[in-house]
């Protein structure tokens, strides 16, 4: 039982000991993202203070569903981030991004199968913030953007959705 502690408890300290900016050039950020028509297990890097690269690879239940029904998503995004600014309690840099993804769908019902396959397109702005003095390197972003999903003889989805993000900053 120690020993579980102990490690424990060096983990917790050597997280809150790594610092990074959310924006410093080559900081590397893995978390979770979501937004209303996708979510997944996100992966940044920031090739300069104004330019990051994200992929998000989401809706990963494909082939694995109760239901009959499926998804999985892989989506690129390009984000151009502005200065980063700091108040009493955070630091905040606002960013537009750019996405190209791919998407799939699968559903089986009564024999039927039904499995479609789309490129998604969006573009959005947002807020990436981080609380002065709590874990270094912890930043949660909120945003807001377009998406569209266009399936073959199907029709499309999309719209204007909402999201946000988790990301821990290693430097």
């Amino acid at each position: 039982m120690k020993k579980l502690f102990f490690t424990l408890a060096l983990g917790l300290i050597s997280i809150t000991g790594v610092y990074a900016q959310m924006t410093e050039s080559g900081s590397f950020g893995v978390g979770l993202a979501w937004t209303s028509l996708n979510y997944g297990a996100s992966a940044k890097y920031n090739f300069t203070e104004s330019h990051t690269g994200q992929l998000i690879v989401g809706s990963a239940n494909y082939g694995f569903s109760f239901s009959g029904a499926s998804s999985f998503s892989v989506t690129g995004r390009y984000a151009y981030n502005f200065e980063e600014d700091d108040i009493d309690f955070a630091t905040w840099k606002p960013y537009l991004y750019g996405q190209l993804g791919y998407w799939t769908y699968k559903y089986d019902f009564l024999g039927s199968n039904f499995n479609q396959n789309s490129i998604a397109i969006g573009a959005g702005g947002g807020i990436e913030w981080g609380f002065n003095n709590f874990i270094d390197g912890l930043a949660f972003s909120f945003e807001l953007g377009y998406t569209n999903i266009s399936f073959d003889g199907i029709g499309s989805i999309g719209g204007f959705n909402g999201g946000g993000g988790i990301h821990y900053y290693f430097n």
